[in-house]
This record gives C-alpha cells, structure tokens and sequence, in this order.
C-alpha cells in the first residue's frame, strides 16, 4: 500500500484568523502539488507544464531512492536516480515521454539552475518527508496599496 503523505497548508491574515487546510496525499502526488505551488516562485513559474512534471518526479524518485541509504545525499543514490533505466522510468511515469523530449526536459532544469551538471537537484527541492516531517505552506495575506 501507497503511504500517505499529510500536507499542512496554513493561512492567515492581520485579524489572526487562521484556517488550515490537511492535504492527504500518495507521496508522488504529494510532489506534483508541491512543484505546483512552487510556481509562484523563479524559476519554477518559467518552466512549462511538462517540464514541472518532469521535476516534480525527479523530486518523487529522489525522495524514494534515499530511503535505500543511510545518507541521503550519497553520490551513488545521484547516480542511481539518474540511470539510464530510472530515466526510462521517470519518462514513462509523467506520460509516456519520449526519451528526446525527457533529455530536453533534463536540460531545461539545468538552464534553470534546478539540475546542475551531475544531475544533482538544487538543495531547496532535496525533500525527505515522513511520518516525523513534513512541509508547511504559511501564506501572509497583504492590503494592497
């Protein structure tokens, strides 16, 4: 069975008042609406859709693969995530991608500084949640001026 993954989405404005909204979530589609909201932010608000699919599973596969080693960040989880078979994977997961339009997908996260050269994501999207963690969306709500 698919963990579910509980995203907390928190907001309020200057009167206190709060409302929190509880997400539940399989964790890949937990990715999908985390890339979703990252939109409003450079420069995931420049990627097209097919691209943020394409991210949102290499944060997914990231997120299942360091399960495997006891440090997250081994070299050797990078490399595994970026097989020639777990890119077949991944392309096959967002839809049926080619492997031309995954190998292009790939180069647009590099452009964008989301990839570097090794294929290793930007420290702010390696995200490991689990039962003890998880992310929390806190929304500020501002009077126009």
């Amino acid at each position: 069975m698919t963990p579910l993954i509980i995203c907390t989405i928190f907001a309020s404005n200057h009167r206190g008042m709060e409302k929190i909204y509880n997400l539940k979530a399989t964790e890949r589609a937990f990715f999908n609406m985390y890339v979703e909201l990252m939109t409003v932010q450079s420069p995931i608000n420049r990627l097209r859709k097919q691209e943020r699919q394409v991210l949102a599973e290499i944060i997914y596969q990231n997120s299942a693969l360091s399960k495997d080693y006891k440090d997250p960040e081994d070299s050797k989880k990078w490399r595994e995530l970026f097989s020639y078979e777990r890119k077949q994977e991944m392309a096959e997961a967002v839809g049926s991608m080619s492997e031309a339009s995954f190998a292009n997908c790939l180069s647009s996260l590099r452009k964008h500084g989301l990839l570097d050269a090794d294929n290793y994501l930007h420290k702010g999207l390696r995200i490991y949640p689990n039962e003890k963690n998880g992310i929390v969306f806190n929304f500020t709500i501002r009077n126009a001026k």
